[in-house]
C-alpha cells in the first residue's frame, strides 16, 4: 500500500468521524430543544393554571361580596318589617315593608344557596304570618301574636347562623 492508499483510508476514515460526530450532535441538539420545549410548555401551564386559580379567586370574592350586601339588605328589610308590624301603625306602613321584604327575598333567591333560600323564606313567612294576624285579630296584647314575632326572632337567628356558616364557612 503505497502512501496514496493510506491517505485515502485516512480521509475516510476523518470523514466517517465527522460524520458521527455531526449525527450525535444534531440528535443531541433534537432532545435539548424537545427538553426545552416540555420546559417551556410546563412553564407556560404552571402561569395559565396560577391565573385560572386568582380569576376563580377573584371570581370567589365577588360572590361572596353580593350575598353578603344582598343578606345584609334582607336583614335589614326584615328587621324594619318586623318594626312597622304593629297594630299602632297603619296597614299601608305595614304593607311597605312587606313589599320591601318581598323584593329583597327574590334578590336572596337569586343569590342562595339553597340553605339560605330556605331560611329567607322561613323569615318572610314568619312576617306575612303576622302581619295576617294582625289584619285578621288586630291586638299586640293576644297570646298569638306574641309567638309570632317569637317565631320572627326565631327565623332570624336562624338565617344569621345559615348565612354566617355560608360567608365564613365557604358554603
Amino acid at each position: 500500500m503505497g502512501e496514496l492508499g493510506i491517505a485515502l483510508i485516512a480521509a475516510g476514515a476523518a470523514l466517517a468521524g465527522s460524520a458521527l460526530t455531526g449525527w450525535f450532535t444534531i440528535a443531541a441538539g433534537r432532545r435539548q430543544a424537545a427538553a426545552a420545549r416540555y420546559a417551556g410548555d410546563q412553564q407556560a401551564r404552571a402561569v395559565i393554571d396560577t391565573v385560572n386559580r386568582t380569576l376563580d379567586e377573584q371570581r370567589a370574592a365577588r360572590v361572596e361580596e353580593a350575598r353578603r350586601q344582598v343578606y345584609t339588605q334582607f336583614l335589614m328589610a326584615f328587621n324594619e318589617a318586623l318594626h312597622l308590624l304593629k297594630p299602632r301603625n297603619p296597614p299601608s306602613a305595614r304593607r311597605n315593608g312587606l313589599e320591601k321584604v318581598n323584593t329583597l327575598h327574590s334578590l336572596v333567591d337569586l343569590e342562595g344557596p339553597e340553605n339560605v333560600r330556605v331560611a329567607a323564606s322561613a323569615m318572610r313567612e314568619a312576617l306575612l304570618d303576622l302581619a295576617e294576624l294582625l289584619d285578621d285579630y288586630g291586638g299586640e296584647n293576644t297570646l298569638a301574636y306574641g309567638w309570632e314575632v317569637e317565631r320572627c326572632d326565631a327565623s332570624r337567628r336562624h338565617f344569621l347562623a345559615t348565612t354566617h356558616a355560608v360567608l365564613h364557612g365557604g358554603a
